[in-house]
């Protein structure tokens, strides 16, 4: 995944761009992009997150923000790039930002500045960038391809030399059109209407809301819906209060109880991120989406730039070495495992520099290793985000074949079938990459393939909802259960919680999430790489809590992170988590003493940790009400999201850092703060009150 994480229904003409409201202002001191928001891919390459940082030079002050009009705005701009773009040779200097070319706004953009008719972006000039780069691309497009030149290549060639020109490295554009470029025009050839600037960027930035007023990526009218088939009568009172019925085991009252059984171990192992071709003590500040392997132009390594042994906590996945030991010592430490659940991310973050045939070399690998390592033990796979080529896509069923999928299910169904029915499973996993198994110990595992409802997904582009079959196999899949009186966990590889997971597939998949509550014992995901939890709350009251998703973490450091793994104990009969433990290293550490295994500890006990009877859906409900009366320990669950990390901990967090932990907690579904306001609204009328009656 791509930890700096970073927009559709729209007219015929890319080059009708008028806008006439106001946006919220913001310090572009950072106008300039890391490749962060470049790896959302081809149109990412436009649609950018994040910036690097530059010298501010004198803006509008505080409180008296520049307006900037969007349509004169890239009206200046088109000219003064055609020029770059039709020469036919670049010198290196001519790769200059945007703002460069345009003296009249370098101030401007330089200060606080509002954005004409997006007054809901949250960032004038991650939106200002992304939607001038879009309009850029879609007029030569429009201009190359529509208008009948055809001439693709020099579509292509425009769109790198518009990524030199966002500061991005001629190897990295080389690399991402020329490896995502057919998916991007074929896309554009087969969607209808043809799509504006803002169809792209209220996508790739929807946790932005880069959206024009009058529009919103929000509205439950642009996507299909679940068919939610309501609880009978006599299941009404389970459903409300999430009180589960377990099968009848005995009962205290049977002539012959049956004996109590142990808890279950279960082991959460997720976003693996294994390098082929880390080299250890190269420069690890290669100032790309990804370092710690030999790349063109890099500079020699110093003592402070060299990559560490075990990895670094700069842009760098997993040595071999180092996957082998998160195994080895796992066997180790935990002799006594039930099952392991994977939820996905074994290939590297080098998405410029895939193939299919790297990508399943890698799976491959791992996943030879895992059978080596833990033989005999029930494992449980999801594929994530990074398996597919290119990665970030994962295309509809219904495209031409040489687009779709098949290589990649193919291919797990071949790995997977030491640990799963694959017979059983096959059509679902054929068709989408997500399958359901009745485990040997009874509760029942749906793998989630979720990764189209990533945002940096172009196949988004071609069809807002074309997940939808597999969220009405998940809710049919559930209805079966709860007639089965069966307990569910729910394995997925993006978090649903996450702006990164585009809101047509949150929203229904939250409302599945409610409908099921009462037999959905847990749910597992990754691709975030921190040690977070998530609740659920409900869609029609947001102080009730209903279900709650754990986050694995990574066993990879990308990015400033230690590697970590966890360990769940299930009741094996409610199949509820009754305590989780998350186990790390130091990476600092561990560089220390490359011919020593690094020193795993187990970071801290959930319950112990926070202090909780249990790990019920109601005491963490209640421990985020903690966390909204004491920055003290809301910090403390920072540090442990963080993992401990000693670049984060320097870096620290804060105020409005530690509120958006608190509200990414609670908030299951983009744009909807309900939950998380009232959380910190009762907190501030509790405090109130405690001060008057002292």
């Amino acid at each position: 995944m791509c930890l700096a994480l970073a927009g559709q229904i729209c007219n015929n003409s890319p080059q009708k761009v008028i806008g006439r409201a106001t946006e919220r202002s913001l310090d572009s001191s950072n106008m300039f992009p890391t490749w962060s928001t470049f790896c959302v891919a081809f149109f990412g390459v436009f649609c950018v997150a994040c910036f690097a940082q530059r010298a501010a030079v004198p803006g509008s002050p505080r409180g008296t923000p520049y307006r900037i009009d969007l349509a004169q705005y890239n009206q200046a701009l088109l000219p003064r790039v055609r020029t770059l773009l039709g020469a036919a040779e670049l010198a290196e200097e001519q790769y200059v930002p945007y703002f460069e070319l345009l003296p009249e706004y370098r101030d401007r953009l330089s200060g606080n500045f509002l954005l004409d008719g997006f007054a809901r972006a949250r960032d004038a000039a991650r939106c200002l960038t992304c939607m001038s780069s879009s309009y850029l691309f879609l007029s030569y497009y429009n201009e190359t391809i529509v208008d009948g030149r055809g001439d693709t290549e020099r579509v292509w060639t425009f769109a790198k030399r518009i990524c030199r020109l966002l500061g991005f490295k001629q190897y990295l554009c080389e690399g991402v059109v020329n490896m995502n470029g057919q998916v991007i025009e074929y896309v554009l050839r087969n969607r209808r209407p043809f799509p504006e600037p803002e169809d792209i960027c209220q996508i790739f930035l929807q946790e932005q809301d880069c959206v024009r007023d009058g529009r919103s990526i929000t509205e439950a009218a642009l996507y299909r819906s679940v068919d939610i088939t309501p609880p009978a009568e006599e299941q009404e009172e389970q459903v409300r209060s999430r009180m589960f019925a377990p099968p009848d085991a005995g009962g205290s009252c049977s002539a012959n109880p049956a004996p109590k059984k142990s808890p279950l171990t279960i082991v959460h192992l997720t976003d693996i991120h294994y390098d082929p071709e880390y080299v250890v003590g190269v420069n690890a500040d290669c100032k790309a989406e990804a370092c710690c392997r030999t790349l063109p132009d890099l500079a020699p390594a110093t003592p402070e730039t060299a990559a560490g042994y075990w990895s670094d906590y700069r842009d760098c996945d997993t040595p071999w070495h180092g996957v082998v030991d998160v195994m080895e010592h796992i066997r180790r430490q935990h002799p006594k495992i039930d099952a392991i659940y994977f939820t996905g991310d074994i290939v590297h973050h080098f998405t410029w520099n895939t193939s299919i045939e790297t990508n399943e070399g890698a799976m491959r690998q791992v996943f030879d290793l895992m059978k080596r390592v833990f033989p005999g033990v029930p494992l449980y796979p999801v594929l994530g985000n990074h398996e597919s080529h290119p990665a970030n896509l994962y295309a509809p069923h219904d495209v031409e074949a040489s687009y779709r999928m098949d290589y990649l299910y193919d291919f797990i169904a071949d790995q997977w079938a030491d640990w799963l029915p694959i017979k059983d499973i096959r059509p679902t996993l054929t068709e989408g990459g997500y399958y359901t198994v009745r485990t040997p110990y009874s509760v029942r595992i749906i793998g989630l393939n979720n990764n189209p409802c990533f945002v940096h997904n172009f196949w988004l582009f071609y069809s807002l909802d074309y997940f939808m079959p597999q969220l009405q196999w998940l809710h049919d899949t559930l209805l079966q259960s709860e007639r089965d009186n069966e307990r569910v966990h729910i394995l997925a590889h993006v978090p649903s919680y996450d702006d990164s997971c585009f809101i047509g597939w949150t929203r229904e998949y939250r409302k599945i999430v409610e409908r099921f509550a009462h037999i959905i014992a847990g749910q597992f995901n990754g691709h975030s790489h921190v040690d977070e939890f998530n609740l659920y709350y409900s869609r029609d009251d947001p102080s009730r809590a209903v279900s709650v998703a754990w986050n694995g973490g990574s066993t990879t450091t990308f990015t400033k992170l230690n590697p970590n793994y966890k360990v769940f104990q299930f009741d094996p009969v409610t199949f509820e988590p009754l305590e989780q433990e998350t186990w790390m290293y130091n990476l600092t550490d561990a560089n220390l003493t490359p011919d020593q295994r690094p020193s795993w500890y187990r970071l801290y006990s959930f319950k112990s940790y926070y202090q909780l009877p249990d790990l019920s859906v109601d005491s963490l409900h209640r421990l985020v009400q903690r966390f909204a009366q004491s920055e003290q320990q809301l910090h403390r669950y920072w540090q442990a999201k963080q993992k401990y990390s000693d670049p984060l901990l320097q870096e620290g967090c804060t105020s409005t850092c530690l509120r958006n932990a608190l509200c990414a907690i609670v908030r299951t579904e983009h744009d909807d703060e309900r939950a998380c306001e009232l959380l910190y609204e009762r907190a501030a009328q509790s405090n109130a009150t405690t001060i008057q009656s002292g």
